[in-house]
């Protein structure tokens, strides 16, 4: 779900607070929930921008999926969605009637725009969901355009000059337009990070999303979720089918695995295999503060080998100077490692990155930038792309928060921990 669009700097939009909503209840919410083995899962979709026609099919697949059997009375999907009206909540379980996301009634309409891409907007609902639906586990599904680890910050096309925003997650233009080539305002993982703090404890983040699934924004988000599902590519414009998807984020047993497949079957299985493709994984979070001391050893290792590498026959899921200047090198993590490492020392990084990454990838991705698939090497592909600062992203300058994406790159906390000498 995710582009390229020129855009202009634009004011970002108040937060409108929950207080401030119409059709919210005066009742006060119990903090327990009555059913065992519940869960709720928090839908945040960010769609004032060109995605907003999506948000209907994917709405309709959800009821559809939320009537599946195997789903407990206490399973609720709690759902945000700021398109080109004001933001909506509704709730959908299995119970609920109405077979089109225009039967359903919103529990809560707000008076008022919102800027959604931001982390007072994400903590506000998840806290409306946690207070007013209560369960024994929580999931957090985020959906919108975005751009992994990079920060949300105003760039010039190096091409054309033209101002272009960078989207680290969610895009909303503040103007109910689906115009692709408005600006907008977006969230930084960092924002993200504080937007979860204090929150339970989620059995999962799936991240509806491009390019979330590199190892920086993983590191970020390692102490909100057990588990996070993404991307590292682009993912088709149709996402995920949640047909089959809600039935997989409410598994009570082990549910990323079941998300991991849901994902992958639609486009190795299902009517868009010929066209698309995907390469999608989970990471274990809780594994990552052990893997980041071993990472750093490799790195400092062989960090002058990584920063010489060749890129042109790597698994690459966006090819900086090839594809475009505006986004750096998202290199898959186990296609660096083939290259740097010798034999023994691969097959140690491998044996040790299987117990934090599980990947399920088909032959090909398809790519926006050249409209079209890209062969998928499985020997360089775990699924995670991690970010190498080439001396060829310092050269370049643009208007923006950092000069270089490398400037950028080094305020992570991975780069911190692992880069960093």
């Amino acid at each position: 779900m995710c582009g390229i669009v020129a855009a202009m700097l634009f004011p970002v939009v108040a937060t409108c607070s929950f207080s401030a909503c119409a059709d919210d209840d005066d009742e006060t919410p119990s903090f327990v929930s009555p059913y065992a083995d519940s869960r709720t899962v928090m839908v945040y979709m960010v769609a004032e921008n060109s995605l907003s026609a999506n948000v209907w099919s994917d709405v309709n697949e959800m009821l559809v999926g939320m009537k599946n059997d195997s789903l407990k009375v206490g399973d609720r999907l709690v759902i945000y969605v700021d398109d080109l009206r004001l933001p909506r909540i509704y709730v959908v379980d299995k119970m609920t009637e109405g077979t089109t996301f225009s039967d359903l009634k919103p529990v809560v309409t707000y008076d008022g725009e919102v800027n959604s891409a931001t982390a007072e907007g994400l903590s506000a609902f998840m806290d409306y969901a946690v207070s007013h639906y209560p369960a024994e586990s929580y999931g957090l599904l985020l959906w919108s355009h975005a751009s992994g680890w990079l920060p949300s910050s105003y760039g010039g096309d190096y091409d054309t000059g033209a101002p272009v925003r960078r989207k680290s997650f969610g895009l909303d233009n503040g103007m109910n337009s689906s115009n692709k080539y408005l600006p907008g305002n977006q969230m930084s993982v960092a924002d993200m990070v504080k937007a979860l703090e204090g929150k339970p404890m989620l059995e999962f983040i799936l991240f509806d999303a491009c390019l979330m699934q590199n190892i920086e924004v993983a590191y970020e988000l390692r102490h909100t979720a057990k588990y996070m599902i993404s991307s590292p590519a682009e993912i088709p414009l149709l996402g995920a089918n949640y047909t089959t998807m809600s039935k997989a984020m409410f598994r009570k047993d082990r549910p990323h695995e079941h998300i991991l497949e849901a994902y992958y079957r639609e486009y190795a299985e299902g009517p868009h295999r010929a066209s698309y493709g995907i390469v999608v994984s989970s990471v274990n979070m809780g594994m990552l503060d052990d893997y980041v001391a071993y990472m750093k050893t490799v790195v400092a290792a062989h960090k002058a080998e990584m920063l010489k590498l060749d890129v042109s026959d790597m698994l690459n899921y966006i090819c900086y100077g090839k594809w475009t200047f505006n986004y750096p090198d998202f290199l898959d993590m186990q296609g660096i490692m083939l290259q740097v490492l010798n034999d023994e020392e691969y097959a140690q990084w491998k044996a040790k990155t299987d117990k934090v990454i599980d990947c399920l990838h088909t032959d090909q991705w398809y790519t926006s930038y050249t409209k079209g698939r890209v062969s998928v090497d499985d020997a360089q592909c775990c699924g995670v792309s991690m970010f190498i600062p080439f001396e060829k992203y310092s050269s370049r300058t643009f208007e923006s928060t950092f000069k270089s994406f490398n400037e950028a790159y080094s305020q992570t906390s991975w780069a911190k921990d692992v880069w960093m000498d």
